[in-house]
């Protein structure tokens, strides 16, 4: 059985640019839409620190819009948990501390990764440390859903940008606060700039591992750490990202982000385009292609499944195969062909492939321990 889990980053850009309703809640509210039409599931990966942000810059009536953010984050996402989706924890740390200052977010570019807060493993009542910025946000996501989905817990992380390295307080500091597994590896994906992340000696490309205590790309004894659901990607020349669907999704965000920038440290950092001269460097070495429903075709997403389904080398036990998908909801141009590919996964693969979410996966495999 494989579990396809579709993984959405729910956010802004992150470089504090974006609209909650255009970039967040309405293409959002699309996918769950046509999940509901084909009884697909997604797991929300929600982004507690732009959330807490954007709430605490509204009670002190800084935002000058004609609706609330966190307002219909939380009826959105308290919507889709009631309807059978899930809801787990994202995090880009630069939102900690941030302020709205004169129509500008002022972020925190020094906070790159949860292990460069600066006060180390901490605990549950210091939010500039690792353990209380994890207890936090699994709390507010607890509180927000619990009234709805009383079994809801908090259990599943996934690290900004992917930056999972250096894991050892990342390791301890989710098993701390009550977060048993992850979703921030990507086989093969190694840089230097702007955060050093090497993965390339990752154990997989999908199904799961539990972690030793240094490196969630690396497995160590069962049970004993988390569980790593890593991000399905193979490694292929760059120049197979210049393919139509992909490209102008990324047309698109690049238009959106010239059109809505803010003046603060994050854009140099964060922009999310290389520059012509890396590109030409980088065309024909192998990078990480990621199974992002937002950026492929209806065929492209077909023919990586059936690879998936005949690969022999995927790990057979008694719960199945995970494999992570990945969308961003500011990237949810791809209605139809995501579409094509649900109605292709439940008519032709009814017995062998299933939507499941991290939870699901989560608890099963917990049980199974």
């Amino acid at each position: 059985m494989i579990h396809l889990i579709l993984s959405l980053d729910y956010e802004i850009f992150g470089n504090g640019s974006g609209d909650v309703r255009r970039d967040v809640i309405e293409p959002t509210r699309r996918l769950l839409e046509l999940c509901s039409k084909y009884q697909a599931k997604v797991s929300i990966m929600f982004e507690i620190g732009e959330y807490w942000a954007m709430k605490k810059a509204e009670q002190e009536g800084l935002l000058n819009l004609d609706y609330s953010p966190s307002h219909e984050i939380e009826e959105q996402v308290r919507y889709a948990a009631g309807n059978g989706h899930d809801v787990q924890l994202h995090l880009h740390p630069w939102w900690i501390g941030a302020e709205f200052v004169n129509g500008t977010w002022k972020l925190n570019p020094q906070y790159q990764r949860i292990s460069d807060l600066p006060n180390g493993i901490g605990n549950e009542s210091d939010m500039l440390s690792v353990v209380g910025i994890l207890s936090l946000g699994k709390k507010t996501l607890e509180n927000m859903i619990q009234p709805i989905c009383p079994d809801y817990e908090c259990l599943v992380y996934r690290a900004a940008m992917f930056w999972g390295q250096p894991s050892k307080d990342l390791i301890a500091g989710l098993k701390k606060a009550g977060l048993i597994a992850d979703s921030s590896v990507i086989s093969g994906l190694y840089e230097q700039e702007p955060v050093p992340t090497d993965y390339r000696n990752a154990k997989s490309l999908s199904g799961y591992w539990w972690t030793n205590a240094d490196d969630i790309s690396q497995s160590g004894v069962t049970g004993e750490n988390i569980i790593e659901f890593p991000v399905y990607s193979k490694l292929r020349p760059y120049i197979c990202n210049l393919k139509w669907t992909k490209l102008s999704v990324t047309l698109k965000r690049r238009k959106k982000e010239k059109n809505d920038l803010h003046g603060h440290g994050m854009k140099k950092a964060r922009q999310s385009r290389d520059s012509s001269g890396t590109i030409f460097k980088k065309l024909f070495s192998l990078q990480p292609v990621k199974y992002d429903f937002c950026k492929l075709s209806t065929k492209e997403m077909i023919k990586e499944l059936k690879y998936i389904i005949d690969d022999s080398g995927l790990e057979d036990d008694s719960i199945g195969t995970p494999v992570v998908m990945l969308g961003h909801s500011k990237d949810f141009w791809n209605d139809r062909n995501v579409e094509n590919f649900l109605k292709y996964v439940k008519n032709e693969y009814t017995e062998n492939v299933r939507f499941g979410t991290f939870a699901e996966l989560t608890n099963t495999i917990l049980k199974k321990t």
